[in-house]
């Protein structure tokens, strides 16, 4: 589907041809999908409904069940857990809960929050013990309508070959639709995910700024998302919003011959250059 006329279709089909060459141009497997939900109109590159290694951009279907369990009163937000050395020792990865001393108890909200701002890994195997593991988590997101994106594993911290999360890049995208409703579920999940801290993909070339609320600005674009990587996996997926347009969109790669994950490497200049482009044919052409 494509854009009915005039600018919106020039801005649109540029955008598309930038997209393929993109991909065109990593070294490795990489597949790109973005819905403009006012319209429909879709962005396909690559193969879409092939499953990849999310890493920790599956965090938002741990969120998405937190946010239903806290919703009808099965798990309680201010549930607080007690950290023993042991449990954050054997977590690595990112994060900051497994660097402090034991003993903290932070509530299930700090977690799901901390899961989602600084992708703590501590905080999220909490809240996904909680929750009663991966096959819980899938059974809500199944019944939200996600079917192409599932945890793999009951603990963030798994080496490949295992994963701790598959997903299309179509599925993982659908995850973040949910989120374009009015709702409480979606209320939730937006308070939790709007300071994300790492900005070297999505929110790197687009102008999304967290703290402009805090001073009584308005961000010109709305974006709440969720990334993921590890040496030659680099993943992100999100919701974009502008006074104009809303749009979903999931960058995947995997099988990257470059390693890095700062702004310098290939993943995350991949994810900002698609975020860029999008922006620039939908969020622009909208104002």
């Amino acid at each position: 589907m494509v854009a009915s006329e005039g600018a919106p279709l020039r801005s649109y089909g540029r955008a598309m041809d930038g997209i393929r060459r993109m991909v065109e141009d990593v070294e490795g497997v990489a597949a790109v999908y973005a819905r403009r939900l006012d319209t429909g109109e879709e962005v396909v590159v690559g193969d879409v409904d092939e499953a990849f290694p999310t890493g920790s951009a599956a965090k938002v279907l741990v969120l998405l069940a937190y946010a239903m369990a806290t919703g009808c009163g099965s798990l309680s937000a201010g549930q607080r857990v007690a950290l023993t050395a042991s449990y954050q020792a054997d977590r690595k990865g990112s994060g900051v809960l497994r660097f402090l001393d034991p003993g903290l108890a932070p509530t299930l909200a700090d977690c799901a929050t901390l899961m989602m701002i600084v992708s703590d890994n501590v905080a999220t195997d909490v809240v996904l013990d909680a929750l009663g593991g991966a096959d819980s988590v899938n059974g809500v997101v199944r019944s939200l309508g996600c079917h192409d994106a599932e945890l793999a594993s009951d603990t963030v911290w798994v080496m490949p070959p295992g994963q701790f999360g598959m997903a299309s890049p179509r599925g993982l995208a659908q995850a973040w639709a949910l989120l374009a409703e009015p709702t409480p579920l979606a209320d939730v999940c937006k308070a939790m995910t709007w300071r994300h801290q790492h900005r070297e993909g999505f929110a790197r070339r687009v102008p999304f700024r967290p703290d402009l609320p805090d001073f009584g600005l308005a961000s010109p674009l709305r974006l709440w998302s969720k990334a993921g990587s590890y040496p030659s996996v680099s993943c992100e997926a999100g919701l974009f919003e502008t006074d104009g347009a809303t749009w979903v969109a999931a960058v995947m790669g995997r099988d990257l011959a470059d390693l890095r994950a700062g702004s310098t490497g290939a993943g995350p200049t991949l994810r900002a250059e698609v975020s860029r482009a999008l922006f620039d044919a939908w969020g622009r052409a909208a104002r």
